[in-house]
């Protein structure tokens, strides 16, 4: 028997059927999410992550940021108040030395304001000096940082891999003995710009310390030469032996310091030991002294010299100073 055909009609018809009744089949960019969902609900309730936010479009974003502008604009500043925001500031980590302090002598000025200088990231040197009393010695010192001046351009040809540290730092400040009360002729400090254009030293890993913390003094010239000359010591020893003896004063110090002052030290010993014999067998009142043997310079090499080619016999006339005076016709 011939199957029968269904009709249009009961085509659309069950297709309207389908649609109604079967399920809707999820669509692929929804499957992960509807995944996540199922395996949320299945976990413990201490152990479900929270549901992301929705992210806003970015239509909704724009008009936020369009009303928050209206409601708070932003205010215009001056020139000068957008230099000053715009530089960065050192002040509050780079203090100067305190001005109430009255100090005896200009050597506990010195070391005090250098201790200060230091616990604050960075060193003073001396600029100038002025006003000299009767008995010579100055009333007053300019001091600046460290870093300060120019830096200088190097003609070196490049041997050894060095550079200027100055930053041109505006920091500047002076010492000055007073006889007038309340200071009692005694130092003090006055501040006259307290600005760093630089940051403070903290003394980390592989840091380049200043100079002036890696000075040695008359105290650590002393154990260098006790211990290089009778102990042995050689310079990695010395280094190391210099910086754990004395504390933070020397730990800083490099190897190319000690190297430094131990020939400092022979250069200061021969300069004296060479006066000393210079000064042996002089009149009292000389007014120069002797350079030892072993610093004068080598003598010149023998050079030929070109002679003159002798005259012939009938050019050559006598010598008159070999002729005898005596003619034989004194009385």
């Amino acid at each position: 028997m011939a199957q029968q055909v269904p009709s249009h009609m009961q085509m659309q018809q069950q297709m309207q059927y389908t649609m109604q009744v079967a399920p809707q089949q999820p669509q692929p960019q929804h499957q992960a999410q509807l995944q996540a969902q199922a395996q949320a609900r299945a976990l413990p309730p201490h152990r479900q992550r929270p549901q992301q936010q929705q992210q806003q479009p970015q239509e909704q974003q724009v008009q936020q940021q369009f009303q928050q502008q209206q409601q708070h604009p932003p205010q215009q500043m001056e020139p000068g108040q957008q230099a000053q925001q715009s530089r960065p500031n050192f002040q509050m980590a780079l203090l100067p030395p305190p001005q109430d302090r009255l100090y005896n002598t200009w050597d506990d000025l010195r070391e005090d304001v250098k201790a200060f200088a230091k616990s604050q990231g960075y060193a003073v040197v001396i600029v100038s000096s002025l006003n000299r009393d009767p008995e010579g010695q100055y009333r007053r010192y300019n001091l600046c940082c460290g870093k300060g001046g120019k830096s200088y351009t190097s003609h070196s040809k490049g041997l050894r891999n060095t550079r200027s540290t100055k930053t041109g730092c505006p920091m500047r400040m002076k010492a000055i003995q007073e006889k007038a009360w309340p200071y009692n002729d005694k130092w003090h400090v006055i501040v006259q710009c307290a600005e760093h254009n630089h940051e403070p030293f903290t003394g980390g890993p592989g840091a380049n310390a200043p100079a002036q913390f890696r000075k040695i003094e008359v105290d650590g010239m002393r154990w260098l030469m006790i211990m290089h000359r009778e102990a042995q010591c050689n310079l990695r020893q010395l280094t190391i032996g210099i910086r754990i003896s004395f504390g933070d004063k020397y730990q800083y110090v490099k190897k190319s310091d000690v190297r430094n002052m131990l020939a400092k030290i022979k250069r200061d010993e021969e300069r004296k030991a060479a006066a000393a014999a210079a000064a042996q067998g002089l009149p009292s009142n000389a007014t120069y002294t002797l350079i030892p043997q072993s610093h004068l310079p080598p003598p010149p090499e023998p050079q030929a010299v070109e002679r003159l080619p002798q005259l012939p016999p009938d050019m050559q006339v006598p010598d008159p100073d070999m002729e005898s005076d005596d003619d034989g016709d004194e009385l």
